[in-house]
């Protein structure tokens, strides 16, 4: 029953006319039927009235329903929203991009054949598209990764039909293998009954409630017929973006090691070497010009003074804070050194922001330059659109306007204040250093901060509830991270204990 409803409810993506058709086509007779009574129908001579009705009634609901399916040709095209795989959350901005290109490829093979036979040889078609799309050659893939892929996609799309279509595991295979090898029998026995079934129609609309009933099945015929038409196209463009999906993994070089055997990255190691507490899933590294405060909001964070703290603070090492925040797991702040204009600490912040699952980025309020922010958010954009790092998954960044507090007029200091509706000078004067920042930085998220030790704090609330809203996305980048890291380490020793394996079984072979 379940599946039914999955059903019913993917039918409704696929088609939003899907709800009025069932409720035309059977819910509707039957409030109708009990309307005029089954007496009045079969005792007073009704019937002929009756069925008039239900075909007026359902020509008025379907017709509108016949010519917008014309209109927009909803058979072959389907809208995105309506798929049944999703792109992966740990995908880095190339492999969407693969992943919406080669899409349309699907569009275009099932436009040319869409017969489940031919499914293989467009699912072939797509693998060596993927391999062309990473500078890969065709086919370059081991045996045993040809076999996990075949494992994976089997595995992804054995849920799939589970989940949408209704009674799928009680029709034994020897059926479809029945079916299959008496194909032409079964269009012979199809043909016959046809014919018997349109010479029956033929004496049906010999009547005037014939007429009206062949009229009515045909409307809704079509409707339905459509509807079961996607469905069927939505599940094989399913199996053949499963085969994109695994395609896109194997060859951005994420596929060939599993979830439960990923190891602990060097950025776990180097954590480790920084600090005696174990590290944690999340890391969140501070970025910021010497002086924005990014010590004080580790402080704040970690609701204890355990960062290095002074008039001016700033750091002039990497160092690694744990910190729980309510409502969300345990994470690390990565306490960098300030942005001092030289390539040195450049190079040294871009390593560390490579390695971040999310970066908050500190800017002080009272200070409008930015050139150094924005030389180095430029490295960082670059680095993402380098060939080589395609596949990467770019952190979540979220700015951080620090001690707004210091903004004009400086004597005056009365939080909370709203940037989105400002009715004081303070929080005009927040609210278009916002802006400022936010258009110059390209920093979707960011939010006005201080937490000064002299004053009130004011939104480390919002803070918290920004970094807790991206929390899972900050797990998916370092997910990817590991993904690839794991992919680009090719161990000599493991390769030689299995040639040492491999050089024991033939030897063992031999002696027998």
């Amino acid at each position: 029953m379940k599946r039914t409803v999955n059903s019913v409810k993917t039918a409704s993506l696929i088609s939003p006319d899907i709800i009025a058709a069932l409720f035309t086509g059977l819910l509707l007779p039957l409030l109708i039927l009990a309307g005029f009574g089954a007496f009045s129908v079969y005792q007073q001579g009704y019937g002929i009235y009756f069925v008039g009705l239900l075909a007026v009634v359902s020509l008025l609901s379907v017709v509108p329903m016949l010519l917008k399916k014309k209109k927009q040709n909803t058979d072959d095209e389907l809208s995105s929203d309506a798929a049944l795989v999703k792109p992966s959350g740990d995908w880095g901005q190339h492999d969407h991009e693969v992943w919406e290109k080669i899409n349309q490829q699907i569009q275009n093979q099932l436009e040319q054949n869409d017969d489940w036979g031919e499914l293989k040889e467009h699912a072939l078609e797509l693998v060596a598209q993927t391999s062309k799309e990473y500078g890969r050659k065709e086919l370059a893939f081991s045996l045993p990764e040809l076999l996990k892929m075949t494992e994976e996609i089997s595995r992804r799309y054995r849920k799939i039909l589970l989940t949408h279509a209704p009674f799928v595991e009680k029709i034994p295979y020897s059926l479809y293998k029945f079916g299959y090898e008496h194909q032409e029998e079964a269009r012979k026995g199809l043909k016959i009954s046809s014919w018997l079934f349109d010479a029956y129609r033929m004496f049906r609309i010999t009547t005037p409630a014939g007429i009206i009933s062949e009229i009515r099945s045909k409307i809704l015929g079509e409707t339905f017929g459509s509807i079961g038409g996607k469905l069927q196209y939505q599940l094989k463009q399913a199996l053949l973006q499963e085969v994109i999906s695994v395609s896109i993994d194997l060859y951005s070089g994420r596929f060939n090691i599993d979830d439960t055997e990923l190891a602990a990255s060097q950025t776990a190691l180097d954590d480790y070497q920084r600090m005696a507490a174990p590290l944690e899933p999340l890391r969140v590294c501070l970025i910021g010009q010497v002086s924005s405060g990014k010590s004080s909001i580790v402080n704040a964070l970690k609701k204890e003074l355990s960062a290095e703290t002074s008039q001016l603070p700033s750091t002039n090492k990497t160092t690694v804070y744990q910190c729980s925040v309510e409502g969300m797991d345990t994470l690390h702040l990565i306490d960098l050194p300030g942005l001092d204009g030289t390539s040195k600490t450049d190079q040294q912040l871009l390593t560390e922001a490579t390695r971040a699952n999310v970066i908050l980025w500190v800017f002080k309020a009272s200070q409008p330059a930015r050139a150094l922010d924005i030389e180095l958010k430029r490295l960082l954009d670059d680095y993402y659109l380098n060939d080589k790092h395609r596949s990467k998954k770019a952190p979540v960044i979220i700015g951080v306007l620090n001690q707004v507090d210091l903004l004009k007029p400086i004597n005056i200091w009365q939080p909370p204040y709203d940037p989105d509706n400002p009715d004081t000078p303070k929080a005009r004067i927040i609210s278009e250093a916002l802006e400022y920042n936010k258009e110059l930085m390209a920093i979707e998220n960011m939010l006005p901060l201080s937490v000064s030790k002299d004053r009130e704090t004011f939104n480390l609330n919002g803070l918290e509830k920004l970094l807790d809203k991206y929390f899972d996305e900050g797990m998916q980048v370092q997910l990817n991270q590991r993904r690839i890291e794991a992919g680009e380490h090719f161990k000599l020793t493991d390769q030689a204990k299995r040639v040492y394996q491999s050089g024991k079984s033939l030897f063992s072979l031999m002696k027998n």
